[in-house]
């Protein structure tokens, strides 16, 4: 029991990571999403469009 008692405050404490996890995704996410972007530009006139 005390082993599960003390896992508890050990989750509590990954709270923190929360706004790591979000920077980390904003920091690749926003040059993949203009990749993404400038790619489909590039592409979309070999469509004619």
């Amino acid at each position: 029991m005390a082993s599960t008692e003390g896992s508890a405050p050990d989750e509590v404490r990954t709270d923190p990571a929360v706004p790591r996890l979000v920077l980390s995704w904003t920091i690749v996410g926003i040059p993949l999403i203009y990749g993404v972007v400038e790619t489909i530009r590039a592409i979309l006139p070999l469509f004619g469009q």
